[in-house]
């Protein structure tokens, strides 16, 4: 692949995963002309600013500013490639265990920001009910307000807006991740799907 459609494929793109950082955390890594930033899903804290210099097969990045103890003066050099869409991030060489511990053999999805779209009460009403993958973890989804909301206090998971995307799609800001809705073939909701690293399927119990 030639060096131009490589480098194409980084600059002005934002990547998904989910790193360990005190915790699984959803982040963002979004790649500017010169400079690179992660970021939370949840609320867009910013986890790190650097500068970034691209080649066909590496990125070399300098802390700006940021939640880590690297310091501002050295680089850090990371081997990357862009397989199936999928962007792996290994080190090559980071003196700064604070980032290298998190960013290392790390595997990135193409991200684009969810586009709302309006939907009435009436178009909300199929998806309000129960959830869960099993009786201990249900997730209550309800309409508030004209907005759908979803509740998980096993879960993790506080009251919280779902985006509606269309085509039976809503998007849970605060875990970052795509909920699916699922019909029957008389048009009856029976399950959501989560999209996750992986896929989570829940019934719908009522």
């Amino acid at each position: 692949m030639a060096y131009t459609q490589v480098y194409a494929q980084l600059q002005n793109t934002i990547w998904r995963s989910t790193l360990l950082i005190d915790g699984p955390v959803n982040v963002l890594f979004s790649f500017k002309n010169d400079t690179a930033s992660i970021y939370t899903v949840s609320d867009s804290s910013l986890i790190e600013l650097m500068t970034c210099q691209l080649t066909d097969s590496s990125i070399t990045l300098q802390k700006i500013d940021g939640q880590s103890d690297c310091n501002s003066s050295t680089p850090a050099i990371y081997h990357y490639t862009i397989q199936d869409k999928v962007l792996h991030i290994n080190a090559i060489t980071d003196i700064c265990f604070d980032r290298s511990s998190v960013l290392d053999a790390t595997e990135w999805q193409p991200w684009q920001i969810p586009v709302a779209v309006l939907l009435g009460a009436d178009a909300l009403q199929p998806y309000a009910g129960i959830y869960q993958m099993d009786a201990a973890h249900p997730i209550t989804v309800e309409i508030k307000n004209g907005i759908l909301y979803a509740t998980g206090p096993n879960n993790a998971l506080p009251t919280s807006p779902l985006t509606p995307m269309g085509n039976n799609k809503f998007f849970l800001r605060i875990a970052g991740v795509e909920w699916e809705f699922i019909q029957d073939a008389a048009g009856k909701v029976i399950k959501l799907i989560s999209h996750e690293q992986k896929d989570y399927t829940l019934l719908k119990v009522k």
